[in-house]
């Protein structure tokens, strides 16, 4: 997989200084499965997307936006790239998952694709992808595991593999106790521009995260940097959130911002993430009024998906 058909999907997934601290950058890969295929079936149980990018490139590349998944059911987010660098976009590719070429391969899991919101005018909200796929697979046990596309593209079956870490206990896992401290608050638009890199600010400083964990409110957090992403998808999952935000308002749940360069300082991010254990950016957390996690988004993130997690834990009207 070269650095520019990653930089044509998402970017470098893990800024250098994240790299620094995780060892490791996007899992990517374009690997060779042929066991894997002949188990999947060949051409069988395939669905053809609806809008392409055109390109002469055979050979396509599955390129994953996440570090990591749990062990378990869980959100995972990629897209295809074909042999001209070109992503493919629209569509439902099917992904597999097998512990190696001997084991039988676990899916289909359908994949649906995912669109931004309409822009809000932020100097740094416009997407530099169209969307993105997303599913939910489930893997039931850690190690490193194989990740196989099907897909149809043109009338024709394409193939496109990687690999992926499962890990036992994931950062900010679902089910776990969110990490209550006090999170940088500021009520004018004076204060959000010292503590938040968008332009303009987001109101969803009024509120600390402590407090947010005790005032009886599901909470969504979310942990960015539109000014200094790598990825340059900050910007948009912030503009996501806030979309949420404008829909369901305060009086039924809090929203945090939590800029992750507040000082502009690249080599130091804020205390708050670190504690988090995060690595990679941006992050949504989606929160019960207990303090439990029950929706986890890394990377990318649109507001459908966010609102889907936290619809179960708002109150009736």
């Amino acid at each position: 997989m070269t650095d520019s058909a990653a930089g044509a999907m998402f970017g470098d997934r893990c800024s250098s200084r994240a790299r620094g601290r995780a060892g490791r950058g996007l899992i990517i890969g374009a690997l060779s499965l042929p066991l894997l295929l002949a188990a999947c079936g060949g051409g069988s149980n395939t669905t053809t997307a609806t809008t392409r990018a055109g390109g002469t490139g055979g050979k396509y590349t599955l390129v994953q936006a996440q570090s990591d998944l749990p062990v378990g059911t869980s959100r995972f987010v990629f897209g295809l790239v074909n042999g001209d660098n070109e992503p493919i976009t629209g569509g439902t590719p099917q992904i597999w998952v097998a512990k190696d070429q001997r084991s039988k391969p676990l899916g289909p899991f359908n994949s649906t694709w995912q669109t931004w919101s309409p822009s809000k005018g932020d100097d740094f909200g416009r997407a530099p992808i169209a969307g993105f796929f997303a599913t939910e697979v489930s893997v039931p046990a850690a190690g490193t595991w194989l990740v196989l596309a099907k897909d149809v593209v043109n009338g024709k079956q394409i193939n496109a593999g990687g690999t992926i870490p499962v890990v036992e206990r994931p950062v900010a896992a679902i089910g776990t106790a969110a990490i209550s401290e006090p999170t940088p608050v500021a009520t004018t638009s004076a204060e959000e521009a010292k503590i938040d890199t968008r332009q303009p600010p987001t109101p969803m400083h009024h509120i600390s995260l402590d407090a947010a964990l005790k005032n009886g409110r599901p909470t969504v957090l979310v942990f960015a940097t539109p000014q200094f992403c790598q990825t340059r998808l900050c910007g948009p999952v912030v503009d996501e959130v806030l979309t949420l935000y404008e829909r369901v308002g305060t009086a039924k749940a809090n929203f945090v911002d939590v800029e992750i360069y507040p000082t502009h300082d690249t080599n130091k991010p804020t205390p708050e993430f670190l504690r988090w254990g995060f690595q990679t950016e941006p992050w949504v957390i989606v929160i019960d009024k207990t303090g439990i996690i029950r929706g986890r988004f890394e990377g990318p993130a649109v507001a459908p998906e966010i609102e889907a997690a936290l619809n179960p834990l708002l109150a009736g009207p």
